[in-house]
């Protein structure tokens, strides 16, 4: 198969792999990027990185010597150097303060030669390899930045269609079979995957499929049941500070998320707390003291118009009419949250491996006169003490804890992702970053 077309549902907002941070524009930039290591299975590998060496104050990484920008140019350690440090100094960038440990950036940044460089760091940060796993951190060429280390080049970006082609410089899967040319087509409202069977596309959009059918679907022919790694939130809104902390408690402790499940057959998978992704389900459980309230609120809640965001918001709303407040739905274009709301609905990919990135968004949403502040921000600097390593998972559920007491990122549901695939396709390659799309035999084209 030399041409393979995937359905997304929307195009990114952002134009550049150093930015992209929404889901479907990890999907399509995935294709593009060629970050130092990666993730699999919640654990660390090496991908543009040959080795590292970590100390309590660096980091000194060697890159792979096979690495080639799709012009033929070698990919240098200088160039990731250059793109670590495009990230951190772009107060835009949703990463800009992700390597806070990081120290001084222009001077502390000590490129060896070609194939090595060294980041010293403030503290010691065991999260550092797991941050620079982000597609973001990809190189970034000297003067262009329209070529590519990663498998595949973008070609064509138009209104209905973003266009990739295979990188020939690129190495690492030299010797498999796969495909040279992807087309990310529009395919704004799929439920069913008609796109796929009418043989427009031949991967269908993988957060499209109507839940409601998703039980029918995983007995079908051709459809892969993903794991689950989108999670619905209602995360901190512009007027967050303005909740009333008895709001908080009742939507920390009453939203009933089983009996919104049900509505789906079951398909959403309930979530309390973050803590219970990462370790067995176990998490320190909240008090629920809330059986009902005089007072009467109006809270605004914003969202993006993705299926099934309203439906549920309104089941949502309905539970907390019970406690005397009211919903107002506010809807913003996709990437541009400029409603004036207490909260926003969210479909997030959930972090891998751990907690971390969530913990630190939550934390800056807390006031440093809260009354608990001091204690969390002494709980968070354990994290980093080397030799509590064993005793993480304690750590991240009591900063958890008090971070659910103040409705932060409050999780709701595992939204699980589907898509109907051709048969020749490896589908754990479509979405892999640093990977080209695989097939499992040379076939004709649909």
């Amino acid at each position: 198969m030399n041409n393979l077309n995937i359905a997304v549902d929307v195009f990114p907002y952002k134009e550049d792999i150093w930015s992209i941070c929404d889901y479907s524009g990890e999907q399509i930039y995935s294709k593009l990027a060629l970050p130092l290591f990666s993730l699999e299975k919640g654990e660390v590998e090496l991908l543009g990185a040959e080795s590292f060496q970590q100390t309590a104050d660096s980091l000194r990484i060697t890159i792979r010597k096979d690495l080639f920008w799709s012009n033929g140019d070698n990919v240098k350690a200088a160039d990731y150097v250059r793109a670590i440090r495009h990230i951190c100094y772009d107060e835009n960038n949703r990463y800009n303060k992700i390597l806070a440990s990081v120290a001084k950036l222009g001077s502390e940044t000590e490129i060896h030669n070609d194939h090595s460089f060294t980041i010293q760091t403030s503290w010691y940060d065991p999260f550092i390899i797991q941050y620079l796993s982000l597609l973001n951190f990809s190189p970034k060429h000297e003067h262009s930045d329209d070529v590519s280390a990663g498998p595949y080049i973008l070609l064509k970006k138009q209104d209905n269609v973003y266009q990739l082609v295979a990188n020939k410089y690129f190495t690492l899967d030299k010797h498999l079979p796969n495909v040279e040319k992807i087309n990310y087509l529009l395919v704004e409202k799929d439920p069913n995957g008609e796109a796929f069977f009418d043989g427009k596309v031949h991967v269908s959009c993988n957060t499209a499929v109507n839940l409601k059918n998703y039980r029918t679907f995983t007995a079908k022919q051709n459809f892969v049941a993903a794991e689950g790694n989108l999670m619905m939130i209602l995360s901190p809104g512009r007027k967050f500070d303005k909740l009333p902390d008895y709001v908080k408690e009742i939507l920390t402790c009453k939203i009933n998320r089983s009996s919104i499940a049900a509505r789906y057959d079951n398909i959403l998978k309930p979530v309390t707390s973050w803590m219970s992704v990462y370790f067995d389900g176990s998490y320190h459980p909240l008090r629920d003291t809330i059986t009902y309230s005089k007072n009467s609120f109006v809270i605004d809640i914003s969202y993006e118009d993705f299926y099934p965001n309203d439906e549920i918001l309104e089941d949502i709303a309905e539970q907390l009419s019970c406690f005397n407040i009211e919903v107002r739905k506010h809807q913003d274009k996709y990437g541009y949250w400029r409603s004036e709301s207490h909260l926003r609905f969210e479909i997030r990919k959930i972090p891998q491996r751990n907690p971390v990135q969530i913990i630190r968004s939550d934390l800056s949403h807390v006031s440093t006169s809260h009354v608990k502040f001091e204690k969390i921000k002494k709980l968070y600097s354990l994290l980093f003490t080397e030799a509590l390593s064993s005793q993480q998972p304690e750590i991240f559920k009591a900063i958890d804890f008090y971070l659910r007491e103040q409705c932060l990122s409050l999780p709701l549901f595992i939204f699980p992702t589907g898509f109907f695939c051709h048969s020749s396709i490896l589908e754990n390659t479509l979405y892999a970053p640093g990977r080209k799309v695989l097939i499992k035999e040379t076939v004709s084209e649909n």
